[in-house]
């Protein structure tokens, strides 16, 4: 009888973890797909097509081929195209990013992201228009696209521009004159005129 009731015992427990190990296979599936917010996000970024952008981007200044001074004003326009500050939304959006401008670097191949290091300027406000210094001597500019986490699109435009040597520091130069910067050549300047003045009362 004892040997009965352990032997009855011992099925029932061993059934009663089955139903549970089952249980829990079941639970476990309906887990797995259930979709990752990651696996979300990435499959969005997958769906901008990068490559054929239906927005156009322009330069308007500089000209291509012009000589410019410091600071260098680069403007450009859009179109077709929503400019809005990066960080606004997590999940990028196709049609909508900022604007970059790459400095004798190349423009990004479209899809990777475009870096944030000396070369790459990002228009993190939204905007349209930025002022930058940069070494006299000739220089590319590439203005692309990008969008909320920086990846590139095929949306560009490029020039060349030469950056004018600055005239300023005192030099002997009709612009140098004009500055007053008090160099001992003829000049019209006031700090002049002061010191032929100072030698006739003398």
């Amino acid at each position: 009888m004892t040997r009965a009731l352990t032997r009855r015992q011992y099925l029932t427990a061993s059934a009663v973890t089955g139903i549970a190990a089952f249980a829990g296979c079941i639970d476990n599936s309906d887990g797995a797909d259930e979709p990752d917010e990651n696996e979300t996000d990435d499959e969005r970024v997958e769906n901008i097509d990068y490559t054929n952008p239906n927005g156009e981007l322009a330069f308007v200044r500089p000209e291509d081929e012009t000589e410019v001074s410091n600071p260098v004003v680069v403007e450009m326009e859009v179109e077709n195209f929503e400019l809005r500050p990066p960080g606004e939304d997590t999940v990028p959006e196709s049609g909508t990013g900022h604007l970059h401008v790459l400095v004798d670097e190349g423009c990004v191949e479209p899809g990777y992201v475009i870096p944030q290091e000396d070369g790459y300027y990002h228009l993190s406000d939204g905007g349209s228009e930025i002022e930058i210094e940069l070494e006299p001597g000739e220089h590319d500019l590439c203005a692309q696209a990008g969008d909320d986490i920086h990846n590139a699109y095929d949306m560009t435009d490029e020039i060349s521009i030469t950056v004018a040597e600055d005239d300023g520091g005192g030099n002997a130069t009709e612009s140098g004159n004009e500055s007053g910067d008090g160099n001992e050549t003829d000049s019209e300047s006031g700090a002049g005129n002061e010191s032929d003045g100072d030698s006739s009362d003398d």
